[in-house]
């Protein structure tokens, strides 16, 4: 159970980084900063740490789904992390990017040679509330400078993308464009992205029936 304890966490933080990305409505934290999601979009993300280590992130929107009569979506990360050394898929249920652990109203993990699991709401509402402790992402974007549009060249193409820059602890350059995810290039101390795919055709990586994670009684 530690193993896919750890394993759940390192693929939320790469869920919380895909905030950067993710896209806004009305009700979100940052609304007018990134397009809508929308069902079948998908962005191919390659992420450098500082060390120089790359790997490739794809971050799609495979589904809609209500909870409590509010339109949710079902966003799916995939990555090999260097921790795990194979495909680790992840699907989130979540009402807005960016998101906090506590917005994640279903959660699906498959790691290498496991079937697909469903984690227990109990499990997710425990890691929201064990998450460390800083500035929301309302607080994050409302601090935001706006430094106007550029011409930004990655590997997925050249685009004219609105630049914004954060400070305090989380400091960082972004750009955003009309493509899928908004996001096309991110800068800061401890990594890097940009985009180097996308599309509007994804569906989901998984396609047996989830099973429920068990947690052990000593775990709960």
């Amino acid at each position: 159970m530690r193993l896919y304890t750890r394993s759940l966490t390192f693929t939320l933080l790469y869920a919380l980084l895909a905030g950067a990305l993710g896209a806004q409505d009305s009700s979100g934290p940052c609304p007018n900063v990134y397009p809508t999601p929308q069902v079948g979009h998908y962005a191919q993300m390659m992420f450098t740490n500082a060390s120089g280590e790359s790997m490739i992130i794809r971050f799609a929107i495979i589904g809609e789904e209500e909870v409590g009569g509010i339109a949710h979506f079902w966003m799916e990360v995939v990555s090999t992390p260097p921790a795990v050394g194979d495909e680790v898929i992840a699907q989130m249920l979540i009402p807005y990017y960016p998101f906090e652990n506590e917005d994640i109203k279903g959660y699906i993990i498959k790691m290498p040679g496991q079937p697909p699991q469903l984690v227990p709401q109990r499990m997710l509402e425990a890691l929201g509330a064990s998450a460390s402790p800083g500035p929301s992402w309302q607080e994050q974007c409302a601090a935001v400078v706006d430094l106007g549009v550029e011409r930004v060249t990655v590997a997925a193409g050249t685009f004219r993308a609105h630049h914004y820059r954060s400070g305090g602890e989380d400091s960082g350059d972004v750009w955003i464009a009309d493509v899928p995810f908004g996001m096309v290039k991110f800068l800061a101390e401890d990594g890097k992205m940009q985009l180097v795919g996308f599309g509007t055709d994804a569906k989901s990586s998984i396609t047996e029936k989830p099973v429920e994670l068990e947690i052990p009684p000593g775990e709960r």
